[in-house]
């Protein structure tokens, strides 16, 4: 929330020449100011008004620095001035020079207990530097001496949002806009408020009024775009994104630009919506993975694409030549579809009948690399844009870890290709692109003998891509392996299993970050997720030590380490493999605040070190005994820290573990053919209902499959059973995470935990609705013992 600063004060004199650089202070004309105060000091250096006028024009005008030399003139002739310490503090704060800011104020005070201005600007100064409680009692001060001050009164009513009392805020926000009608920042902050108090249709109403008044307000469209979401109109919301995407693009509109997509047709190509769908896939205005998941029913609807997979449906599990699947323009007729390319790129194919499609394309690729003569090169437009779409294609299938059904005749057809690219390779010969692409579709580079030769030759900027993916970052990876230390032995047999099972498939192979906004403390970032939460005592300083114990391929490690101010993060993890991905994707990503290292969490307690922060989600649950993990990890948080922790639920994985119960029931090993071969018998069965959701995301790559149901160990929980763990090792409940709607349903159910901790009260309402922590319980607790 934006804080407003108290105007520096100019002073004055009852005379014709103050009367009249009054009036221009009025009008604004502060350049006029400068120029006639700087000629008065030339004239009269013994009369602090030249120098007071000088000062103040300066400060409206953000020239600090230049401000503080005539203050400190001023304040020589006039030393009893409370008005001249408040504008030096105001100066001084602005140049980060906080302690000697809070010492002018507080001599501005001690000459004049009385000056509001210099209390509002004590105000601001506390209230940045987090101490809210005392930047409260600053304004309420300064109001009891002057109450119509809608800025004092603005800024009091933020300072108790971030307290999380937004029921004490909303009335002070009103009185703050009785006074000032047209106060937009105001508008839109009350809303906020609402919001948190779940009185969304006043919210909604604030939004729009605070955007009525100032159009380019990005607080008040996101809150409007919230309200509309949380409302079911995710329509209007997304017209309403679209809008201020237009005036000031931010990482915020665009994480909302791609919930509002949820369920929207697929935008025409060659419209702003189109290429705004693109850049949130490619840059991306989320994780990769995540924006993929809500384009892959937009490109099922596509009619070029949806024709192909009628066909592929329809033929499956049969083969189809190129022109029988694609039709008469053979792979043209998707080749140019950018989305399409984009999407490939981004993570798994999420979505059973694109798989199916894809699976059917690989095998015309096959087949078109068998019929192509080793000199083969594109030489048209078109014949690019196939090659281009070929090479998303293998990079999709590295990135889905060769998930995809393969036939006998396919495999035959691979291992005769793979001799071919090897004797090319060996004897120099020439190798047509698509051997490349079709060998890259079907497993490994790296399996090919002489894989190394491929690099040494020049290839279309799609092939270059699709080797960098295959050869290039594998070999970065490796070069890792020798840099990362080991801080603990591993022994325990079940930990030595679940490292075999990530050194084989590390987990997940993600592709994007979430974009990183400004770095915000951890109490800061816990006010936004939980407003109403009490967050005394929770770190809030310009550091933070951050444990994440369980870091698998890096992505939250990376997402952690950018979020917080002065974040220090040690990453451990048991597999070695998968640290050298997320090594190697920090350094891609230019982070360099994580020490990652190989350690079990079972051995952490002789570490030697503590933290502010210990993160540690979807891990406890694969340890032989995840209490006995959680307890590990406890003594490792500072009094006053905070652990966030992700664990399953029992009650939302009641159909995952009936399909784990048919794995073991047949003695399935967690190979590929196996995990493959599984899938398939899966999507052909008839649905069942409990099975819920789980065929999103994870069970769309070989790890993220072996991850949720073929897992070596496995423990789901209910939130009785975290509850009391909470209770005997000394943990407070600050929020759980979970949708707004979902927030919204709770408190109406339970109006008298505000706050949504009660744990008892979360078991009864997952209890009627058995869905929501389909994912896991991520919630975040605080050490008081």
């Amino acid at each position: 929330m934006r804080t407003e600063r108290t105007p520096a004060a100019a002073g004055g004199v009852e005379q014709a020449e103050k009367q009249a650089v009054a009036a221009l202070f009025q009008e604004g004309r502060l350049g006029e100011i400068v120029e006639r105060a700087t000629k008065l000091t030339v004239l009269h250096p013994g009369d602090a008004y030249g120098w007071t006028v000088l000062s103040a024009a300066m400060l409206r005008q953000g020239r600090n620095e230049q401000a503080v030399a005539p203050l400190r003139r001023a304040l020589d002739i006039a030393p009893e001035q409370a008005g001249l310490y408040s504008n030096l503090g105001l100066a001084l704060f602005g140049l980060g020079r906080t302690e000697e800011a809070m010492a002018c104020f507080d001599r501005a005070l001690g000459i004049d207990p009385q000056a509001v201005g210099a209390r509002n600007n004590r105000g601001n100064a506390l209230e940045a530097g987090g101490r809210l409680e005392e930047a409260r009692q600053e304004y309420e001060a300064s109001l009891a001496i002057a109450p119509d001050q809608p800025r004092t009164l603005y800024n009091l009513a933020n300072t108790l949002y971030a307290l999380g009392r937004p029921a004490e805020a909303v009335p002070r926000y009103q009185a703050a806009l009785a006074l000032c009608p047209d106060y937009a920042y105001a508008l839109a902050n009350c809303g906020v408020a609402l919001m948190a108090l779940g009185r969304a249709a006043e919210a909604e109403d604030c939004a729009r009024r605070a955007l009525r008044l100032e159009p380019g307000l990005v607080e008040a469209r996101i809150l409007l775009a919230n309200t509309l979401l949380g409302r079911g109109y995710p329509a209007e919301a997304l017209t309403v994104v679209e809008a201020g995407l237009d005036l000031t693009p931010g990482p915020e509109l665009r994480r909302l630009f791609v919930a509002g997509l949820r369920g929207q047709p697929s935008p025409a190509p060659g419209t702003p919506r189109r290429e705004r769908l693109l850049a949130a896939l490619t840059e991306p205005w989320g994780r990769s993975v995540e924006v993929a998941a809500v384009v892959s029913p937009m490109l099922e609807a596509d009619p070029a694409i949806a024709g192909c997979l009628e066909r592929a449906l329809a033929a499956w599990p049969g083969r189809l030549t190129a022109q029988d699947l694609y039709g008469p323009a053979g792979p043209g007729a998707v080749a140019g579809d950018a989305l399409l390319c984009a999407w490939l790129d981004a993570g798994p194919a999420s979505s059973p009948a694109l798989e199916r499609f894809l699976t059917l394309a690989r095998s015309c690729l096959l087949a078109q690399a068998a019929a192509d003569e080793p000199h083969v090169r594109d030489v048209t437009p078109a014949a690019k844009r196939v090659t281009a779409f070929h090479a998303a294609l293998a990079r999709q299938c590295r990135v889905n870890e060769y998930v995809f059904q393969v036939t006998a005749e396919e495999e035959v057809a691979v291992a005769v290709l793979r001799d071919c690219l090897a004797d090319a390779l060996a004897g120099c010969g020439l190798i047509a692109p698509s051997w490349v692409l079709a060998a890259a579709a079907y497993g490994p580079l790296r399996a090919v003998p002489g894989h190394a030769g491929l690099l040494e030759r020049p290839w279309p900027e799609a092939v270059g891509r699709v080797l960098t993916q295959q050869l290039v970052e594998p070999a970065a990876e490796q070069e890792l392996r020798g840099r990362i230390p080991a801080l603990t032995p591993i022994e325990d047999d079940v930990s030595r299993l679940v490292r075999r099972q990530y050194e084989e498939n590390p987990y997940p192979r993600w592709v994007l970050p979430a974009p990183a906004e400004a770095p915000t403390s951890l109490a800061a970032n816990l006010r936004e997720r939980f407003p109403r939460a009490d967050l005394a005592g929770v770190p809030d300083g310009p550091t933070l030590d951050v444990l994440v114990a369980g870091c698998g391929t890096g992505q939250h490690s990376l997402e952690t380490a950018r979020a917080y101010l002065g974040a220090r993060v040690l990453a451990v993890d048991l597999s070695l493999t998968s640290l050298c991905y997320a090594r190697r994707k920090a350094l891609e990503q230019g982070v360099g605040n994580i020490e990652y290292a190989q350690a079990d969490l079972l051995r952490l307690g002789g570490l030697g070190r503590d933290f502010d922060l210990v993160e540690s989600s979807g891990v406890l649950h694969h340890l032989a005994d995840p209490a006995e993990g959680w307890r590990t990890l406890v003594p490792l948080v500072r009094p006053g820290g905070v652990m966030r922790i992700g664990l399953y639920s029992r009650l939302a994985r009641r159909g995952i573990a009936k399909v784990r119960q048919m794995i073991t029931d047949r003695g399935l090993a967690a190979t590929p053919e196996t995990i493959r071969a599984f899938r398939q018998e899966l999507l052909d069965m008839p649905w069942e209902p409990s099975w819920g959701r789980f065929l999103l995301g994870d069970f769309f790559s070989s790890s993220g499959c072996r991850d949720l149901l073929f897992h070596v160990q496995e423990h789901c929980l209910d939130l009785l059973e975290i509850k009391t763990f909470c209770l005997e090792n000394g943990l407070r409940v600050l929020g759980l995470e979970a949708e707004p709607e979902v927030i919204a349903a709770y408190c109406a159910r339970f109006p008298d935990d505000p706050a949504a901790v009660d744990l008892g009260n979360w078991h009864a309402f997952e209890a009627d609705n058995p869905d929501t922590f389909l994912n896991m319980y991520q919630f975040w607790v605080q050490r008081t013992a």
